[in-house]
């Protein structure tokens, strides 16, 4: 074998080497992909159906299904949020939650396919108001005043949600998936 064939023999031998190196590296990112996608999803599953759980339960502890509220004097008061708040409910098992507002400050820890999980819960009051285009929601004092509006905030974080795309000092950081709604008081006559 001559000269010219040896460094043709090296050269197609470091061609193929680089070859395999990106194909390696592209399956690799691919499966990568693949995982965060799966994380997201089964956090966005977990946090959707916190929401959903939560909807099902009376507005405040004052509107029983027997009760009429007609004045925000009647609706619980900041203070009164959170778990273990309301008689006969327990700080520790949302079993016996019966009213959105019992979730303010709960925290639950939760594994999906061996994926751990974790999501808080905020709930403070809200107010609808109307300018010249369409109905805006603010935040008001949620300390002081009530309304017929509450916003439910669920947030889910996790060991395995990380955000590539913003790094602090050269390491990614965790993600926190934020999942909002706003429910309303109205009684049917």
């Amino acid at each position: 074998m001559g000269l010219g064939q040896t460094l043709l023999t090296i050269m197609a031998l470091m061609l193929m080497g680089r070859l395999i190196l990106s194909t390696n590296t592209l399956t690799l990112d691919t499966g990568m992909m693949t995982d965060l996608s799966e994380y997201r999803i089964s956090a966005t599953s977990f946090g959707v159906s916190r929401l959903e759980k939560i909807e099902g339960k009376r507005f405040d502890e004052a509107s029983a299904d027997s009760n009429e509220v007609l004045s925000l004097t009647e609706l619980s008061t900041y203070a009164q949020f959170g778990p273990g708040k309301d008689p006969g409910e327990s700080a520790t098992n949302e079993y016996y939650f019966d009213d959105v507002d019992d979730y303010n400050g709960w925290t639950h820890r939760d594994t999906i396919n061996f994926i751990p999980f974790k999501d808080s819960v905020t709930v403070e009051y809200d107010s609808l108001y109307y300018n010249a285009g369409p109905p805006v929601i603010s935040r008001v004092d949620r300390t002081t005043n009530r309304t017929f509006i509450k916003r439910i905030i669920v947030r889910v974080t996790s060991p395995y949600l990380i955000d590539y795309s913003i790094t602090v000092n050269n390491l990614p950081r965790p993600d926190t998936l934020k999942f909002e709604r706003i429910v309303g008081y109205w009684y049917m006559r």
